[in-house]
């Protein structure tokens, strides 16, 4: 797993799963209780967090949000960027005859520095495998050549594709995809919160107290993203009234709500 929603493709709401664990290690729970915090438990909750936000904010923009692209001008270019790692992995059929197979409509948030493949076969078929054509790989997929023909359906391709995570120079003028700091800050500490109160049962109780409010004042938050008076960058509002109304002209349909 990795910090990649399953739903959307798109990088977690809260980031990655390390980003969790230092807001967890600055409330001093203990080593030994860190020690229970890994990938597996960060994504479930991530995944479950995501769309509890989209529900929320489902009436008023187009859900899922998105990072958006940003241009870096000025200057002489000088410094990085972070490029997130990622790692995603999947399976296509194989039709009979088939003497290739073409991942596509993928959407990954960079190229993949590695792509692995094997293959599955029917039973009482011959063995085959798969060759990943280095040229094709992009951000839509890859095209990988059989060692073969496909000699019936049932065939299985099954990949892994990944990017660590890495640095790359800022060029005069260059696009970077920037996420909206206000929905990430709200994810982060909803979902740290919801973890110490699911997972740590003898927690101290300011700590769990710490955690009930954490979790309150993030829900607070994104209610209060539905505010006619709030954007969040780069996202698409939609009309509450109607889809032909802008949606500056409309009322204040959406106050601030209590957990």
């Amino acid at each position: 797993m990795s910090s990649i929603s399953p739903t959307t493709l798109e990088e977690f709401y809260s980031g990655s799963w390390e980003d969790i664990k230092e807001v967890l290690r600055v409330l001093n729970i203990g080593e030994g209780m860190m020690d229970k915090v890994n990938q597996k438990m960060v994504n479930n909750y991530q995944e479950m967090i995501d769309r509890d936000i989209d529900a929320i904010l489902n009436d008023v923009y187009q859900t899922p949000i998105r990072a958006f692209n940003q241009v870096v001008v000025g200057g002489d270019g000088s410094g990085t960027i972070p490029v997130p790692a990622w790692m995603e992995n999947g399976t296509q059929a194989i039709s009979a005859n088939d003497t290739e197979v073409i991942v596509t409509g993928k959407a990954w948030m960079s190229i993949p520095a590695s792509v692995m493949v094997t293959i599955s076969k029917p039973v009482g078929t011959s063995n085959l495998y798969a060759t990943v054509r280095e040229e094709t790989i992009t951000t839509n997929g890859f095209t990988a050549d059989l060692s073969g023909s496909a000699e019936a359906d049932g065939y299985i391709l099954t990949y892994i594709a990944s990017n660590k995570g890495s640095q790359i120079p800022v060029t005069q003028g260059a696009t970077i995809r920037v996420f909206p700091g206000d929905v990430r800050r709200a994810a982060r500490y909803w979902v740290a919160g919801q973890i110490l109160i699911n997972e740590f049962q003898q927690l101290e109780q300011n700590i769990t107290e710490q955690a009930t409010q954490m979790v309150s004042d993030a829900r607070m938050q994104v209610y209060a993203f539905c505010r006619a008076t709030h954007r969040i960058p780069g996202q698409r509002r939609k009309s509450n009234i109607s889809h032909s109304m802008p949606a500056a002209l409309q009322p204040n349909t959406f106050p601030e709500r209590p957990s």
